[in-house]
């Protein structure tokens, strides 16, 4: 075992011992604002109890709403979920409101193309910003189960600058799903993702955007790839498509195994709900059930 493995174990060590119970809840209770995509989301968002915000950038045309719906001839990064290719809501007047919170965001790219243009955008918008209060970058980066399709953000240009131009920021990265009743997160989804990592020498913590359907099914699978990851790494379970099925004890398995302190919760608050009143029961330490009862208890951690 070389020295950068005994370096890289040691400080997964350090982040485990000092990382609070607290903050372990935290990551499984955090409440998401979901793709918030134009000017009225925003301002929902904005004012919501939710602590996190999720919206979707895409490239496309600003609709100018002075011009009677006529679109603009540029086309820049806007705020929007494929097939749109209009909105009222661009990129930097998303991240010029988002600047004067405190909620944390994740920007979720649809195409190669939003994020390249997007970078000098977000620069700008970053400059002075603490480490803490950078968003996360989220993108599809390979093919997944279901099985999806062919990821619309190419792994090589997202990997290399992000590093560049984001060096602190947390990247979110995941594979391409669709709905399906049973399917899995294979060796071979997971090599893909470490294989690429390594050819790549991204050695910062990432966070796993995974399927919670398919997640469940895959705990050995996710366990390894959080062991062969840079220190620190996560994953989150989300999920939106209402037709998904999550088992509750299989989720309290998987969180129970890779730990709490390496798992967000990005679900719809009945099934967030279901999933801690199993958690609190499955065993938890004694602490770790009282707080999480006391906040389900209270309905503090649902929107």
């Amino acid at each position: 075992m070389n020295f950068l493995v005994y370096f890289d174990f040691f400080i997964g060590v350090l982040l485990q011992l000092f990382n609070p119970q607290a903050d372990q809840i935290k990551m499984m209770t955090a409440t998401w604002d979901h793709a918030v995509n134009s000017k009225e989301k925003l301002q929902n968002a904005l004012t919501s109890e939710s602590k996190m915000i999720e919206a979707d950038v895409i490239t496309g045309h600003l609709v100018d709403e002075s011009a009677s719906g006529e679109e603009k001839t540029d086309r820049i990064p806007i705020m929007g979920h494929p097939p749109a290719i209009t909105s009222d809501l661009s990129l930097k007047e998303f991240l010029d409101a988002w600047n004067q919170t405190t909620k944390i965001l994740k920007l979720d790219f649809k195409s190669t193309e939003a994020f390249v243009l997007a970078i000098p955008i977000m620069e700008n918008a970053f400059k002075g910003l603490p480490p803490s209060r950078l968003p996360w970058l989220n993108a599809d980066i390979l093919p997944g189960p279901g099985p999806g399709g062919s990821p619309g953000v190419d792994a090589d240009t997202f990997l290399g600058l992000s590093s560049k131009n984001f060096p602190d920021s947390i990247l979110s990265l995941g594979w391409t799903t669709q709905y399906n009743d049973y399917d899995v997160y294979s060796e071979n989804y997971i090599n893909d993702m470490a294989d690429l990592l390594f050819k790549s020498k991204y050695l910062k913590p990432v966070t796993y955007a995974v399927r919670a359907s398919f997640a469940v099914n895959s705990i050995p699978e996710l366990q390894y790839l959080l062991e062969t990851s840079p220190a620190g790494s996560t994953l989150t379970a989300w999920c939106s498509d209402p037709r998904d099925v999550i088992d509750d004890a299989k989720l309290v398995g998987l969180v129970r195994t890779v730990g709490a302190d390496r798992v967000y919760l990005d679900l719809p608050g009945g099934v967030t709900k279901t999933f801690l009143e199993a958690y609190t029961t499955s065993g938890a330490g004694s602490a770790t059930a009282a707080l999480l009862t006391s906040m389900v208890a209270a309905g503090n951690v649902f929107r």
